[in-house]
């Protein structure tokens, strides 16, 4: 078994070592100005590359063929789209509001259900019950009937 040689040192002989050290790094730094070479750095963890950052459009690219592989391997047929990707941009929740309230408004007091709401824009029952009980609750004229049944009040 090795053991370490700088467990056996005192700390005045690490002092001493780590001067030698820095005074040796010196020295090569004066010797690549005098040269005109570049210095080799110490073998100190400081001594990696430092990694480049990837652009947008490489992380895309990368993206792109991900999925197509990934589609390949599910036995789905997918034309990847390697040049310019586009973002997917998100819609505005505006027009599925006016939609609603113009549904609730033409219900009238009895009001309508989140079902038939959702049957008659063709949106998932799921997507509208939450509309209703979030984004809805910020519509004072938007009341609550009866449990899954909402009205225009106005």
């Amino acid at each position: 078994m090795q053991s370490n040689l700088l467990t056996t040192l005192s700390v005045k002989d690490l002092k001493r070592a780590v001067a030698i050290r820095e005074r040796i790094d010196g020295l090569q730094r004066d010797l690549a100005r005098i040269t005109g070479t570049q210095a080799t750095p110490a073998k100190n963890g400081d001594s990696r590359p430092k990694k480049g950052k990837m652009s947008a459009a490489a992380r895309a690219r990368i993206s792109a063929g991900m999925k197509a592989r990934w589609a390949k391997r599910k036995g789905k047929q997918r034309v990847p789209t390697l040049g310019v990707v586009k973002a997917k941009a998100r819609t505005s929740g505006a027009p599925l509001k006016e939609r609603i309230v113009q549904t609730l408004k033409a219900a009238g007091k009895s009001g309508v259900t989140v079902k038939d709401v959702a049957a008659k824009l063709g949106k998932s029952y799921g997507n509208v019950s939450v509309w209703f009980h979030t984004t809805a609750k910020g519509i004072k004229e938007i009341k609550k009937v009866e449990p899954g049944r909402f009205a225009w009040a106005s």
